[in-house]
């Protein structure tokens, strides 16, 4: 390095080519990688300690003091009594109305008995002309959802599209149609309230002309052929609210709700029959000297259907009831005219 001065640089020919070296991989014998196909993993729990923080109860501090997440169910001592719906019913899926969900549907008109119930929601049909008291009466006694029938069968075409806007603006959450309705009469109906149209059907094949005409939801009426048109109407929509009667026996809801029920109608026993229940055992307990605290057991469902028994009657035209209300403009003109010309 010494020599190496600015007199003497160090030329690119003063260096010595590099010869070409190729790089060979190393000599590795082959190893052979085999998995068995069927692996079977087991752990022994047996002997695992769980930690107490994650297995109890999950609780909360607050001011006054420590209470647990899951509170106790609040009741008063005059409304504890209430008419519980059968507990097979939760394994529904439900379906959802205006952010609301929706499993169970009570069957009944009778307001004290619509007052004391859990259920979701009411499914109130009755075999008479559709009255705005009548449904006024329901939205003022019920604490959740109220479905009404506007008619299908003896009452049909303008009425029950007027009553269905009417039953809208009294806050009805759904309108109901009778089974004899015509897919017309729901198109109808459809394009006048903005709330769901719940179609009646009694075989698979009379609901597709009525969804076409926009029927949010289907009520399966077959009796004992329900299972069987849901199974179908579940084949065709698999996205449509069905809700069907689930029968007596917590057994006969399970099997409604696998045929493909979103929603059971469940019937209540009447004010009349748990009266009659309450009384007999007052009776009971006054001949025996025993005072105890009363309560109610709510009968089991029942497998009548809302509107199955509801028969179609013949419908006045409408150029008859036209022909009628011109007859008493008539009627009322002659007799203004009478009175104008004495006074």
């Amino acid at each position: 390095m010494d020599n190496l001065t600015e007199n003497n640089p160090i030329t690119s020919t003063d260096i010595p080519p590099c010869k070409n070296v190729s790089a060979t991989p190393l000599d590795t014998p082959e190893l052979e990688a085999r998995v068995e196909q069927n692996i079977e993993a087991t752990v022994d729990f047996s002997e695992v300690d769980i930690d107490p923080d994650l297995s109890a109860p999950p609780h909360a501090v607050t001011p006054a003091g420590i209470l647990p997440m899951d509170p106790a169910p609040i009741e008063g001592n005059l409304r504890k009594a209430t008419i519980s719906v059968p507990d097979a019913i939760e394994d529904a899926g439900g379906f959802t109305l205006f952010g609301r969900r929706i499993k169970s549907l009570m069957y009944s008109t009778d307001v004290a008995v619509i007052r004391n119930s859990n259920a979701d929601a009411v499914f109130a049909v009755y075999p008479f002309t559709a009255q705005p008291s009548i449904t006024q009466a329901l939205l003022t006694a019920a604490e959740c959802p109220v479905f009404v029938g506007v008619g299908g069968g003896t009452t049909t075409g303008k009425r029950s599209v007027q009553l269905a806007a009417v039953s809208e603006m009294q806050g009805v959450a759904g309108v109901i149609v009778n089974s004899p309705a015509s897919p017309e009469m729901v198109e109808h109906i459809v394009h006048v309230v903005d709330i769901p149209v719940v179609a009646t059907v009694v075989r698979a094949d009379d609901a597709h002309a009525k969804v076409r005409a926009g029927a949010k939801i289907l009520n399966i009426a077959a009796g004992k052929n329900t299972p069987e048109v849901l199974r179908e109407l579940r084949r065709s929509y698999p996205n449509l609210p069905l809700i069907a009667p689930g029968g007596k026996t917590p057994e006969s809801i399970q099997a409604t709700i696998a045929a493909g029920a979103n929603a059971i109608i469940w019937t209540p026993p009447s004010a009349q029959m748990m009266q009659q229940d309450m009384m007999a055992r007052y009776r009971e307990q006054e001949n025996a000297g025993v005072h105890e605290e009363p309560s109610i057991d709510p009968i089991s469902a029942g497998d009548i259907n809302p509107i199955d028994g509801v028969g179609s009657d013949i419908p006045f035209p409408d150029d008859v009831i036209a022909h009628l209300a011109q007859a008493s403009q008539r009627r009322r003109e002659r007799r203004n005219a009478f009175f104008s010309r004495h006074k």
